[in-house]
């Protein structure tokens, strides 16, 4: 058997995995319980849908955008699970390359958070149509920005999954990494004037502002007494690179230390 053919055997197998322990499932649920927050809650408040299809579309991107964040749930485990649960003492000395068995979890898990943003934006096409009767080119491009982006998350999440001890462990970690080291150092950069468009915080901020900045979310204008620069766009551009750096690099140095790596 070539290493084309284990190559598929592994993808479709991790991905069957993922069925079997219904993560899928899950997340597909806090997908649509997002996008329904935002159908149901703006009528149920008496605000009804804007005017504006561009910030109702934003509003309805934040869905999948979010959800994609639970990428780190599919692959938080891949590697470290294997050294955790010693699976790898049966798994490795099969006659697979451990760089084989790497980037078949790797697909299998992008195949997964391809899915779901595939229904997330489906969603949200459905739901433009319904109400305004067109879909503006602006959400394609959050889609693409949305795929690049959970391509990143998954690849960071490899990368923390090879080096650490446990599976729950590489999942904090790159929540944490995500949500907060990031967050927080965007704000502070952003506060400060700095770019961050390297952060991959900045760079999610990416496939709602696509659609007309952060002042899309503000239909009252921006406040005259913000600092300059906080709701300045982060350029496109500038994010698809980082993301794409991100993306190669952290799955790069997985499959190299998973490689390297022991299982006592």
């Amino acid at each position: 058997m070539s290493e084309s053919q284990k190559l598929k055997v592994v993808t479709w197998y991790e991905f069957l995995k993922h069925l079997r322990r219904k993560r899928l499932y899950w997340i597909l649920g806090v997908a649509l319980a997002a996008e329904l927050a935002v159908l149901i809650g703006l009528p149920a408040l008496g605000e009804g849908y804007p005017d504006d299809i561009m910030r109702m579309a934003a509003l309805l991107s934040i869905g999948p955008s979010f959800a994609t964040i639970g990428a780190v749930f599919f692959a938080g485990d891949a590697i470290a699970g294997e050294f955790e649960r010693k699976t790898g003492y049966i798994l490795f000395p099969n006659p697979v390359k451990r760089n084989t068995i790497v980037v078949g979890k790797y697909l299998a898990c992008c195949v997964a958070v391809l899915l779901l943003i595939i229904f997330g934006y489906g969603i949200v096409c459905i739901s433009l149509l319904g109400i305004y009767g067109h879909v503006p080119i602006e959400t394609a491009k959050s889609f693409g920005l949305c795929l690049l982006f959970g391509g990143s998350v998954l690849s960071v999440t490899f990368f923390f999954s090879s080096v650490s001890k446990g599976a729950m462990g590489a999942t904090v970690i790159t929540l944490v990494f995500i949500m907060i080291i990031s967050g927080v150092l965007d704000g502070v950069l952003t506060m400060a004037d700095q770019p961050s468009w390297f952060l991959l915080s900045k760079t999610g901020d990416s496939i709602v502002t696509v659609y007309g900045g952060y002042e899309i979310f503000l239909p009252g204008g921006i406040p005259h007494d913000l600092p300059a620069g906080v709701l300045e766009a982060p350029d496109i551009g500038l994010c698809i690179v980082a993301m794409v750096i991100y993306m190669v690099a952290c799955f790069l140095l997985s499959i190299w230390i998973t490689k390297g790596r022991q299982l006592a």
